[in-house]
C-alpha cells in the first residue's frame, strides 16, 4: 500500500483530501492518506477529522512507498512545490472522483487531479498536473496543457487549447477552437470568445485585457 502525501493543507489542501477519499483507488486499497505538507503548521488548527501537518515541502524527503499530490489552487505556486519534491524523486499519482465522468484516458499522466462532477468528453488530451475542480466541463477534442487549472462550472468547448500554465477561474467559459496562451488568466464568469495570448489576463464578457 502507498502513503499519500497531500502538498498543501489550506482549503484546496482540505478539498484535496476529500477528493482522495473518493476515488476507486482508496476504495481499493492503493494508499492511505499519510498527512500534508505545509509551512504553515497550524494551517488545520480549528478544523477535525484530517491528518496532520508531517512538515513542510521544503524540509520534507520523501520516504519509501510515499506517493504525493499537490494541493494549490494557483498555478505558480503547484508548479513550484511540485517541482521540489520530483527534484527529490517523489512521485506523482493521479486523483479521479468517483462521480467525475471522464471518458478519456490519463492513466499516463500524473499529478492530475478531477473533482467530482467533472465532465471530459471523448478525445480529450490532458497533460500532467492538471486540476479540474467541480462541475468543470471539457468538450471534445479540448487540449489542456501542463500545470493549468480550471475552477468549478468553468467549461471549454471544442476544440478549444488551454497551453501550458493557464488559470481559469470560476464559471469562465471559452467558445469552440480558440486558444488561451501559455501563463493566461481568465476571470471569474469570463467568456473568452477570441485567442488569449501568452501571459495575458481578461476579464468580462467578452473577456477583454485587463488593466490597473
Amino acid at each position: 500500500m502507498k502513503n499519500l502525501v497531500i502538498i498543501g493543507a489550506r482549503g484546496f489542501g482540505r478539498e484535496v483530501f476529500d477528493l482522495a477519499t473518493n476515488t476507486q483507488a482508496f476504495i481499493d486499497g492503493e494508499y492511505q492518506i499519510k498527512g500534508f505538507l505545509d509551512d504553515k503548521i497550524d494551517a488545520l488548527e480549528g478544523y477535525k477529522g484530517y491528518p496532520e501537518i508531517i512538515d513542510s515541502v521544503e524540509h520534507y524527503t520523501p520516504e519509501e512507498n510515499d506517493v504525493f499530490v499537490c494541493a494549490l489552487g494557483t498555478v505558480q505556486p503547484k508548479k513550484e512545490y511540485a517541482e521540489m519534491i520530483l527534484a527529490k524523486g517523489g512521485e506523482f499519482i493521479n486523483l479521479v472522483d468517483l462521480k467525475a465522468n471522464v471518458r478519456s484516458n490519463i492513466s499516463h499522466l500524473k499529478g492530475v487531479l478531477i473533482f467530482s462532477f467533472v465532465f471530459v468528453s471523448v478525445d480529450v488530451t490532458l497533460s500532467d498536473f492538471v486540476s479540474l475542480q467541480h462541475f468543470s466541463c471539457l468538450g471534445h477534442d479540448a487540449r489542456v496543457g501542463k500545470w493549468s487549472h480550471m475552477s468549478s462550472y468553468s467549461t471549454i468547448t471544442g476544440y478549444t487549447v488551454l497551453e501550458d500554465e493557464v488559470m481559469l477561474q470560476t464559471g469562465a467559459k471559452v467558445v469552440p477552437k480558440k486558444t488561451v496562451g501559455k501563463g493566461g488568466f481568465v476571470g471569474a464568469g469570463s467568456l473568452v470568445i477570441r485567442n488569449v495570448k501568452p501571459g495575458q489576463s481578461v476579464f468580462g464578457s467578452p473577456a477583454l485585457p485587463m488593466t490597473l
